[in-house]
């Protein structure tokens, strides 16, 4: 018997590399955003915001309240062009976001919030303040500080 699970071992060294090794960081930050996500989408469900989910959320939360521009907002999200576009497109037709040219240069449009818009933000703020607060429950709010010094050391770092 010992020889069986010794062999499964070694198949399972040869098959898999990281067999036995910690879970890699990319992978636990990127299951902690999906949590994160599912948690926004579900709490804007909650709070009656059926149409919006958590992309349009933060698409929403880059956009200045005197207006910004699509590539503004793009450099913010650090989304695609096309993706951005496709959520502020969405954003503008359900009421969020409306579209008035740029006064500095009328060739360009800016996104400004809508009173709609406005209440989601404020909605977003309650739920990621509450989010916050799980977390803190959930590691202590020493690690909650420390994830985020850490997290802004990571994506600010030049390589």
């Amino acid at each position: 018997m010992t020889n069986v699970a010794g062999r499964r071992r070694l198949v399972k060294s040869l098959t898999n590399p990281l067999a036995g090794r910690p879970r890699p960081i990319g992978d636990l930050m990127r299951e902690a955003h999906r949590r994160l996500v599912q948690h926004l989408d579900r709490a804007l469900r909650e709070d009656g915001w059926t149409d919006v989910k958590a992309p349009h959320a933060s698409v929403l939360a880059t956009v200045d309240m005197d207006g910004s521009r699509l590539a503004v907002l793009v450099d913010r999200g650090g989304r695609t062009k096309q993706a951005t576009a496709e959520l502020t497109g969405h954003l503008v037709a359900a009421g969020y976001l409306r579209l008035v040219p740029d006064p500095t240069d009328r060739r360009a449009k800016l996104y400004v919030p809508t009173k709609r818009g406005i209440a989601l933000l404020d909605s977003c703020e309650r739920i990621v303040t509450a989010y916050e607060k799980w977390l803190d429950d959930a590691v202590g709010r020493n690690a909650v500080e420390q994830l985020r010094e850490t997290l802004i050391a990571i994506v600010s770092h030049e390589d």
